[in-house]
């Protein structure tokens, strides 16, 4: 999925002197990137029964030498897209819609931060961003009252292996 993006990316940025391909490339990241996010959604609903990991894409986006400013408007939709979903899937209510929007908001914010940090390296801060995804999923599933050992090892040990590799 990365990699897809990368590469569209590179296309983006070559046609950036024509607007209307430049806007036709911008609008293909972003479809690309929620059918990805759909698609990890499916897998991991259906795998192991939580919806988990679904912010890894675009946080690995941003802790990369070149950052374009689309990732983090992707960073900040991926709660509201996910939980939007699960609601019409029926599997979270929509009473906690605020929630949604103060997640998005609160690790939005905390990217922001660890990516203006630059006393640490970008490996030092894209470790503290999962693991601050793994936090944030922890005291979401606290406030839901949805804990399940599934749920607990994805939040854990699930994002601390997409941290190593």
């Amino acid at each position: 999925m990365i990699i897809s993006q990368i590469y569209f990316e590179r296309y983006w940025v070559s046609y950036k002197n024509s607007r209307l391909t430049s806007w036709g490339l911008g609008a293909v990241i972003i479809i690309t990137y929620f059918i990805q996010e759909f698609c990890l959604f499916q897998l991991s609903l259906f795998n192991i029964g939580q919806v988990v990991f679904m912010q890894v894409v675009s946080v690995t986006m941003l802790f990369r030498d070149k950052v374009y400013k689309i990732w983090w408007v992707l960073l900040a939709l991926t709660p509201l897209f996910v939980n939007v979903v699960e609601y019409l899937m029926g599997i979270l209510p929509l009473k906690d819609w605020w929630y949604w929007i103060i997640e998005s908001i609160v690790f939005t914010t905390i990217c922001l931060i660890l990516t203006r940090w630059h006393r640490i390296s970008k490996r030092i801060s894209y470790f503290y961003a999962i693991a601050m995804l793994g936090i944030v999923e922890l005291i979401s599933l606290g406030i839901t009252h949805s804990f399940s050992p599934v749920s607990i090892a994805a939040a854990t040990l699930g994002l601390f292996v997409i941290a190593m590799f």
